[in-house]
């Protein structure tokens, strides 16, 4: 018989434990619901905002004029506009929204937006199927929306990053959740993937690996006819606009190379899986130990067992986003946005990890949500603190100003550094830059009549302003042919867009002279 004594401290651990664990599960909880809501609130203020708040939706939003005005896209390059290196599928869809909202950047971020939501939807989705529990699926769907900063404030902007996720993450879902010829429809999702940006590619090897360990035949089906569907998308493409979509989508990249560094690469490490993303990362190397573990109990618990299944697939995409991220990464401008495909996978992986323990290791229940806990910590991040986060009314007074003064310079005005601003005012756009040093790269015939064109257009005083950026990442102090006549606002920190963790604006008006 048990002494009361000792049946009375066994309650009160009990208890204690219950307590421990109850006590971190809400506060748990209160962290996601506070990301959500804050996450929601910076999208729902910056959807409306009619100018740019980040200073490469002008550039994106002069394709989707282009696509509502059923003008090519890939065609030679000109000053009037250069195309981007990316396949078209999101402008695309941007123009379709547009004919909705209008040709403003309310479409662009409605198409951001909206896809965010569904990626974070379709993540918890597959996490409560994984773990049998909808707080697990909560939690993956708020780990998401709480990684807004550590990805760089792209969920809700006009740029192809979350749209892109979207459809990777749809991929790995219809995968798991639809029965009949999944491997033909994600097939299908991970082409759509591809035509809004090529490092799609990196995911099929894990998607069509995980088919091929289920069932050889669905592998591949899925591999197949993902490679199948490419290549005519890319042929048809190819020959509708007699080879320009191949040298702005392949050629040009292949020449970027000569300042792809490898050191960068390694950034994927330092700032994001070991780092930031570093409790995440450690489910990604726990679960298929803690799976293992259960063979006593279940002799096909095996390695290739545990890669079959949902978990397995999640951890196969987060390795595949971890590589596509270390290369672009590695490419001359690579930013945190890159990174957004192997957060949507590694993230999830964290709450389904937690459960596995708590399930299946009792002594370490009422720890299970330290780590979600940590994870939400780790994304922490002070909206007020970024600059051009949120949008205020200020701000948009500097915007209205800026666009009197731009509309009342006669004739064409050049922006470089943004598109869209100029068309916004009543002028025709012109082409990006950085588009333009792209092409410029590539020293071929092509290159060199760009580049003509160019200097007759300076040479000649095509412009009657050229308007270049306040920042010091961009600001040049002389124009050939033209000199320095003012600014565009007198007041600081008015009209900005953000630029990587920075601010810039369109300000100093060079003149012919």
């Amino acid at each position: 018989m048990v002494p009361p004594a000792v049946r009375l401290f066994a309650v009160l651990c009990v208890e204690k434990t219950m307590t421990f664990e109850r006590t971190t599960r809400n506060v748990a909880i209160a962290l996601a619901s506070a990301f959500i809501v804050l996450v929601l609130a910076l999208s729902i203020l910056r959807l409306a905002y009619p100018y740019e708040v980040e200073w490469m939706e002008g550039a994106m939003m002069d394709h989707v004029v282009r696509v509502v005005h059923q003008q090519p896209i890939y065609t030679a390059p000109t000053i009037d506009f250069v195309a981007w290196l990316y396949p078209p599928l999101y402008y695309y869809a941007v123009a379709a929204v547009a004919k909705i909202t209008g040709v403003t950047f309310l479409a662009g971020r409605l198409v951001s937006f909206v896809s965010t939501l569904l990626t974070a939807f379709l993540l918890g989705w597959i996490v409560a199927r994984s773990t049998d529990k909808r707080l697990f699926g909560f939690f993956a769907f708020a780990l998401y929306f709480a990684s807004y900063g550590a990805t760089g404030f792209y969920f809700d902007i006009v740029r192809n990053d979350a749209f892109f996720t979207f459809l990777v993450v749809l991929a790995a879902w219809s995968a798991i959740v639809l029965p009949r010829r999944a491997s033909y429809v994600t097939a299908v999702i991970l082409v759509l993937a591809f035509l809004t940006k090529q490092q799609a590619i990196f995911f099929l090897p894990a998607i069509a690996l995980w088919f091929w360990l289920r069932n050889r035949k669905s592998g591949v089906i899925c591999a197949l006819t993902s490679i199948i569907l490419i290549l005519i998308s890319l042929l048809a493409l190819n020959l509708r606009t007699h080879g320009w979509a191949n040298y702005y989508m392949f050629r040009i990249p292949n020449a970027k190379e000569a300042d792809f560094s490898t050191i960068r690469m390694l950034d994927v490490f330092s700032n994001y899986a070991l780092s930031t993303f570093a409790v995440s990362s450690l489910a990604l190397i726990a679960l298929p130990v803690l799976f293992k573990e259960r063979r006593s109990r279940s002799p096909s618990r095996t390695w290739r067992a545990f890669i079959s299944t949902d978990p397995g697939l999640l951890l196969m995409m987060a390795i595949a986003g971890l590589v596509a991220g270390a290369f672009s990464l590695g490419n001359e401008g690579g930013y945190k946005n890159v990174m957004m495909p192997f957060v949507a996978f590694v993230l999830p992986l964290l709450p389904i990890a937690v459960h596995e323990i708590g399930e299946n290791h009792l002594v370490f229940r009422r720890y299970v949500y330290i780590p979600i806990l940590f994870q939400f910590i780790a994304l922490y991040f002070n909206p007020l603190s970024e600059k051009m986060l949120i949008a205020s009314p200020h701000q948009r007074l500097g915007g209205d100003r800026f666009m009197q003064k731009l509309g009342a310079i006669p004739g064409e005005v050049f922006i470089p550094y943004h598109g869209f601003i100029a068309t916004q005012a009543g002028k025709p756009s012109h082409a990006q830059i950085l588009a333009s040093i792209d092409v410029l790269r590539m020293h071929d015939s092509t290159a060199r009549r760009l580049q003509a064109e160019y200097d007759s257009a300076y040479s000649q005083h095509r412009f009657s302003a050229i308007v270049m950026e306040e920042s010091d990442d961009f600001r040049t102090d002389s124009i050939a042919h033209y000199t320095l006549a003012g600014r565009m606002l007198s007041e600081p920190n008015v009209y900005l867009t953000r630029v990587a963790d920075d601010a810039t604006r369109p300000e100093f008006i060079f003149v012919p002279k």
